[in-house]
């Protein structure tokens, strides 16, 4: 790293080391720090929001790769509004101090954001503009404003957004994005181009190996089902397959990973399809079983709309797709087409057509030899852009410039 700069912290409102895709992607970023003899340490500004899992370990605590990670306010989130404000202004006031703490202390330190909102960032980047404090920020997409409720609660969260991204952007010293939209879209508001680094995902590569199991499942999903995410244009597609008089079914594994569960939504719409019996949800379960699950499935679907949601981030199941060797069926969005050639490294449907989907489905189905060249160059070259101890060592060299 830089020459003086011996502290990292890593800041942010998601969960760590476990709990969705964010945790996830800041797991394996520490450990790849690490893995370059670089010491981090992790505040959490929210308490554990994963289902109806609960976090059972000591306010202080540390991953298995001796990474240590701290809740500032409540371990678990709550969702009682009076003790929402509770635990954030808690929260902040914990900040405050680990602020202090870093003022007074010698030698530099970089402040590592992710997915922290406004009155937290504030503070923080009045700290950088009165010490050596150095602060990198992540952008992982942009929220499309159809996502936030009309309610007043919504309109604030969108108002918070908004701000934290046209207003705050600048701050930052360095910037790390998941795609090519959000850099264009950091350039237009007068950021540097040469601080911002475009890296998609992280994947661990060695993790998400398949295992022995029967093939069980023709297709799987894996993540939150939204139907902003393209579940209902799958759906329709296995009901013009279904219909054709194809055989095939469906594995959707995970849910809403806070607040109401999605589920009984989607078994609905299936019910109204009439594939009920093809489909099944598994819920929120742990990663080894996610691994279980994608082994039994003949090929892995990401069938997202095109949005700006979609434009400015990168799935984060597709580095473990590709890591499972499973053939990958995947709409036209975002920087998809950057990165992978379709009937080269995946197959390609277009966005939003349930038409489309089902064709490319039905290709796969009837085409099981050309499938093989196609699972090996897509695991090649995923392997070279999301691998983290790969991709760790360009962010490292990005970071230290």
């Amino acid at each position: 790293m830089r020459e003086g700069n011996d502290n990292y912290i890593l800041i942010t409102s998601s969960n760590f080391p476990e709990g969705g895709p964010a945790a996830n992607y800041l797991n394996l970023f520490c450990r790849g720090l690490r893995l370059n003899n670089i010491d981090v340490r992790v505040f959490l500004l929210k308490g554990h929001a994963f289902g109806d899992l609960r976090y059972t370990g000591s306010r202080k605590n540390e991953t298995l790769e001796g990474i240590s990670y701290t809740y500032l306010g409540f371990r678990q989130r709550p969702n009682n509004v009076i003790l929402k404000l509770f635990d954030q202004t808690f929260s902040l006031l914990r900040l405050f101090f680990l602020l202090i703490g870093i003022l007074i202390r010698k030698g530099s330190t970089t402040i590592l954001l992710y997915n922290s909102d406004i009155f937290f960032n504030i503070p923080i980047y009045l700290l950088s503009r009165t010490s050596r404090v150095r602060i990198v920020k992540f952008s992982a997409e942009k929220i499309d404003k159809s996502q936030y409720s009309n309610s007043l609660t919504g309109r604030l969260l969108r108002a918070s957004h908004d701000a934290n991204s046209r207003y705050l952007s600048k701050i930052p010293d360095k910037l790390i994005v998941f795609s090519h939209y959000l850099k264009h879209s950091f350039i237009e508001k007068g950021y540097s181009a040469e601080n911002i680094l475009i890296q998609p995902n992280l994947t661990d590569f060695s993790y998400w190996q398949p295992v022995n199991v029967k093939k069980k499942y023709t297709i799987g999903y894996s993540g939150a089902p939204y139907m902003k995410d393209g579940l209902s244009d799958l759906l329709k597609a296995m009901e013009l397959l279904i219909r054709k008089g194809r055989d095939l079914s469906l594995i959707v594994i995970g849910d809403a990973t806070f607040g109401r569960t999605l589920i009984p939504g989607l078994k609905e719409e299936c019910s109204r399809l009439g594939i009920s019996d093809k489909v099944t949800f598994t819920g929120l379960v742990d990663s080894h079983m996610v691994k279980t699950y994608l082994s039994q499935c003949t090929c892995l679907a990401v069938t997202r709309p095109d949005t700006i949601q979609t434009r400015s981030g990168f799935p984060t199941k597709l580095g473990e797709y590709f890591a499972m060797k499973r053939p990958i069926l995947a709409t036209r969005f975002g920087d998809m087409e950057k990165y992978f050639t379709d009937g080269v490294h995946i197959v390609f449907a277009e966005c939003g057509s349930p038409e489309s989907i089902k064709e490319k489905l039905e290709w796969i189905m009837d085409h099981e030899e050309e499938l093989d060249g196609i699972v090996t160059r897509g695991y090649d070259a995923a392997l070279q852009l999301l691998e983290y101890k790969t991709s760790m060592k360009r962010i490292i060299r990005f970071l230290s410039e």
